[in-house]
């Protein structure tokens, strides 16, 4: 069974495009979602206070997810260290899960941050999604209600998309001109063959 990655910047649309192939039924892992379940589980809550104190907890005792992304997306090394405990715990569970696909021609792992975090080597071929640079913003900005200084201050820690495009082996344009659907199947069908 074949692995591929799918991924995008902030806002690119790459939940969407992973939608689309769940409807044309591909198994879609998504790397993002379950990175932010392991912040829920106890013994990642103690590393995460010990490192960057308790000012990241709700008055509930959860991980408050903006208070951490505040710290480490202003700090490199400290989003280094939140990634290197994410990271190894992503790779083990899309291991687990795809040992449960069955009778699918391939499987889809989808990351933000596929490439920066190398993770791309890990599968058979990798698919970006494109987006132009303000419409980006402009959908963070409203998806999440933040100001565009904090979505620069995000996207600053990817890769431009231009970089990323050297390493992609098929790219699904999300402007919101361009027809996704045909250009899902295309792909689809040159996986299937491939």
């Amino acid at each position: 069974m074949k692995r591929i990655g799918l991924t995008g910047g902030i806002g690119t649309g790459k939940s969407t495009i992973a939608r689309v192939f769940e409807i044309i039924g591909i198994p879609v892992y998504h790397a993002d979602i379950r990175a932010k379940d392991f912040l829920e589980e106890e013994e990642m809550i103690l590393q995460l206070t010990t490192l960057f104190g308790k000012t990241i907890l709700t008055p509930l005792h959860k991980v408050d997810r903006q208070a951490l992304a505040a710290i480490v997306f202003g700090d490199k090394s400290k989003l280094d260290i939140l990634n290197n405990l994410i990271h190894p715990l992503v790779e083990t569970d899309f291991s687990d899960w795809c040992n449960l696909q069955k009778d699918v021609p391939y499987v889809m792992h989808e990351a933000a941050i596929l490439f920066e975090s190398g993770f791309n080597r890990l599968f058979d071929a990798n698919i970006l999604v494109t987006a132009p640079e303000e419409l980006c913003i402009s959908r963070v900005m409203v998806r999440n209600g933040i100001t565009r200084e904090m979505v620069l201050a995000r996207t600053g820690k990817q890769w431009p998309q231009g970089q990323k495009q050297e390493l992609a082996d098929y790219i699904i344009v999300n402007d919101e001109e361009s027809l996704i659907l045909p250009q899902v199947l295309a792909i689809h069908q040159k996986i299937i063959k491939g």
